[in-house]
């Protein structure tokens, strides 16, 4: 099984950034499977059905090991704030995604190291060098190019991919946090079973305007659904693995290859070729954000 080779692959900083490149080519999957699912499926749906497979899967998988798999928790404060940054960060990628391209979601949504310095500037109020401060213009700028205001192509729908940039820049703060406290598989147990309360609770409050719809969706569109589900939950076990072996700061950088991805894939299943200015702009955001990176590393960008 795939946790059993995840368990077996070398505890090296290669291996790490290795499983993290698996990691954006997993998300990019799933993210072009929601994005052919549509408006086939109310979004509460998809997120419901998204995170109960995780929470059965993972849950088959440690009872298999015994009950006391599950007590590997870490700090169960941190494991609420986890899910439901993720539940944001889900909700946000998934609306996006019915709205844009899926090239033009993804480069909006790695804007999360700039997000994360402008957080620590106003929020935490840290002192954030010049270099810092010229990253987030620069990404800032290539967000401006891919979205490109007055053009006809600009539409709220980017606070979206922003918001989930946003709430993606604080759940990896609190998974790396995680990774070293518990158990990788139990941490998406329980993320998932607290994003499924949480759900489930939504559809019961709504539960007239959502069952009538969800009564309504096609077999072949649940199917989307469990695949999509399944790219997920690999994803999030996939970056898990890769902080136990490498620094966040190290793996961040390599988190642009989803953009890569995205692009093929949007190519691929939606006949889509991002045009000359949205490459740019993408390729200004991965580079402001691989600068924010390095700067933060250096000692000089402290």
């Amino acid at each position: 099984m795939v946790l059993n080779r995840l368990a077996n692959v070398p505890m090296t900083a290669e291996a790490g950034v290795a499983l993290m490149v698996v990691t954006t080519a997993t998300f990019a999957a799933s993210d072009s499977v929601v994005k052919i699912i549509g408006t086939a499926v109310p979004l509460t749906a998809i997120l419901l059905g998204r995170y109960i497979f995780q929470t059965i899967a993972l849950g088959a998988w440690q009872a298999r090991h015994g009950i006391s798999r599950f007590g590997h928790i870490g700090t169960l404060r941190l494991q609420v704030l986890r899910a439901f940054l993720l539940l944001l960060n889900s909700a946000c990628t998934f609306a996006g995604l019915r709205l844009l391209a899926l090239p033009v979601a993804t480069s909006l949504a790695m804007m999360a190291p700039l997000i994360s310095t402008l957080l620590a500037a106003t929020l935490l109020n840290e002192e954030v060098s010049k270099a810092k401060w010229f990253m987030v213009t620069l990404g800032f700028i290539g967000m401006l190019i891919v979205v490109r205001p007055g053009s006809g192509q600009f539409s709220w729908a980017v606070a979206f991919p922003i918001g989930a940039a946003t709430t993606f820049a604080c759940f990896q703060v609190v998974s790396s946090k995680l990774s070293m406290a518990g158990d990788p598989v139990t941490t998406n147990f329980f993320t998932a079973l607290i994003a499924s309360i949480a759900l489930a609770s939504l559809l019961w409050v709504d539960q007239a305007a959502l069952l009538p719809a969800i009564h309504d969706v096609r077999a072949g569109s649940w199917l989307l659904v469990i695949l999509m589900a399944s790219l997920a939950t690999s994803g999030h076990l996939l970056m898990l693995q890769a902080l136990r072996r490498t620094p966040l700061a190290v793996l961040t950088p390599f988190g642009y290859a989803q953009l890569a991805f995205a692009t093929f894939l949007g190519w691929l299943l939606f006949g889509k070729i991002p045009d000359l200015w949205t490459i740019v702009g993408m390729a200004v955001i991965a580079i402001s954000g691989i600068g924010t990176m390095v700067v933060h590393a250096s000692p000089r960008g402290q």
